[in-house]
């Protein structure tokens, strides 16, 4: 794994990020979408690759690209708590390319720190087999002859984000090889 996260990142590793991105996605603050850095590929490869590189091999500063546009989109009809919203970042370009940048070389470790049983937001796995596996749990539950020895546990998990223990995070990590 250590090979994966230690290697340098390469001029290739950029190009082919560029153009695997949606031409058309929304741009940040600058309103540049991708398809500016896909048509003047040939103009702006070198300002792109030389300031994703630096950030990415040497740890530059990313304050000039880390200018986030947030906004809130409703997620019903007649939106009136902060919860009917969910919120989004329109980040620009050169912040995503580092970002995809970085998923495409962590996703080829992924099967090695991730489990299986983990279904969402990894690629390839659907968050609604989870549900799939609750419905088959709760009807072998209920089709069970005997009925004591078995249990059913509701856990609201909305704020599990929240209660992160970020050190232990960090641990882990170093712990599986990236650094």
């Amino acid at each position: 794994m250590r090979r994966y996260s230690d290697s340098p990142f390469m001029v290739e590793e950029v190009h082919k990020d560029v153009f695997d991105m949606g031409p058309l996605k929304a741009p940040g603050r600058d309103g540049l979408p991708a398809i500016f850095y896909q048509k003047f590929w040939s103009i702006v490869v070198q300002d792109v690759v030389v300031t994703c590189l630096k950030c990415l091999n040497e740890g530059a500063s990313l304050d000039n690209m880390n200018d986030n546009l947030f906004t809130l989109i409703p997620k019903v009809r007649v939106a009136e708590k902060v919860s009917d919203f969910r919120s989004i970042s329109l980040c620009s370009v050169l912040y995503e390319i580092i970002a995809k940048v970085l998923a495409n070389r962590l996703r080829r470790a992924m099967d090695k720190v991730i489990l299986e049983s983990q279904s969402a937001f990894i690629h390839g796995r659907l968050i609604f087999n989870n549900t799939i596996i609750g419905f088959e749990c709760m009807h072998r539950i209920k089709r069970r002859k005997r009925r004591h020895g078995s249990m059913e546990i509701k856990l609201d998990m909305s704020k599990a984000y929240d209660r992160v223990e970020w050190i232990f995070v960090e641990k882990m990590i170093r712990k599986l090889g990236f650094s």
